[in-house]
């Protein structure tokens, strides 16, 4: 092994919210939540150690079915030297704040610390673009994946031979407030509710709200945002597994954020507010989940506009 796993490889990872609001699978911003994974050599195969605090200690796997672990496998195996390391070869360490399925990116953020800390093993020779790649191969989708790696809120562009284009927006001044449910919600079942099919009508309404967003975006024009985040092609479908949504996205409003949405696959909800008015939306937003009986973790977060860091 190379002399540069003699020290500690540090990746740390932001939060990500997708879509939104109309922009789904387009749309990424990423957030100033951060988990953190420290990955060293084991002396010893037989007391390498697999640590996890924070969010998900008691419940995620410690074995060869964590995704952090398979994201650092599919580089290996990129790299031709898979049969060089296995799980025991590592002490890994990861500090998870981001709350598991719940719309901000979790899975991405241990896949892009997974891909990234293997690449620094082997030496760096994959490039931010083709790391990414393998990213949005095991997600399945670029809208969280994307702005981990690259920050800021991005524009994910897919031509047809299936490589994307990455249009990284200016960064944001203002908060976003996050209100997350004490429930998970698993992204595969969230997507599933979708319609195979659905109206032009429809089609036509996102498109006009995803040119109404990026122009929000580029000129600071946030009182566009109300009209821009609205969206016919995921929420209303989602809302069955999330009933007191337009509830919660009305409540913001109301409280005076600039606009709110679903985010990504939920069940977190994601309101973009200007700092003075940032904590009474959040307060808003718990009543909501309060009268539901349903406890709640709340964030008020800045956009985080480097993205991962190692």
């Amino acid at each position: 092994m190379k002399n540069d796993m003699c020290k500690t490889i540090k990746v740390k990872v932001p939060a990500t919210t997708a879509n939104l609001g109309p922009g789904f699978d387009i749309f990424g911003a990423s957030l100033s939540l951060y988990n953190e994974l420290e990955v060293s050599l084991a002396s010893d195969p037989k007391k390498a150690k697999f640590i996890i605090s924070g969010e998900g200690k008691k419940i995620l796997p410690k074995d060869e079915k964590n995704i952090l672990w398979k994201a650092m496998s599919a580089v290996f195996e990129e790299l031709g030297v898979k049969d060089k390391y296995t799980l025991k070869s590592f002490n890994i360490k990861l500090t998870n704040n981001i709350p598991l399925s719940s719309g901000l990116g979790s899975s991405s953020a241990a896949r892009a610390a997974g891909i990234v800390a293997a690449n620094k093993i082997c030496g760096n020779k994959l490039s931010k673009e083709e790391m990414l790649k393998i990213g949005i191969k095991l997600e399945g989708h670029p809208d969280n994946i994307v702005p981990a790696f690259y920050g800021g809120v991005c524009i994910s562009v897919r031509d047809d031979n299936g490589n994307f284009e990455i249009v990284k927006l200016p960064s944001l001044k203002m908060k976003a407030v996050v209100c997350t449910p004490g429930f998970e919600l698993a992204t595969e079942r969230s997507r599933n509710i979708l319609p195979e099919k659905y109206d032009r009508k429809d089609i036509v309404f996102n498109g006009a709200r995803i040119a109404l967003l990026t122009k929000a975006f580029c000129t600071g024009d946030f009182l566009l945002l109300q009209k821009a985040m609205q969206d016919k092609l995921h929420q209303p479908y989602r809302a069955k597994l999330i009933p007191v949504m337009q509830e919660l996205i009305s409540s913001a409003v109301d409280a005076g954020a600039y606009g709110a949405c679903l985010s990504g696959s939920g069940p977190s909800m994601i309101a973009f507010s200007s700092a003075a008015k940032a904590k009474d939306i959040s307060k808003v937003m718990a009543k909501v989940w309060k009268k539901e009986t349903v406890p709640t973790k709340l964030f008020i977060l800045d956009f985080d506009n480097k993205g991962l860091q190692a």
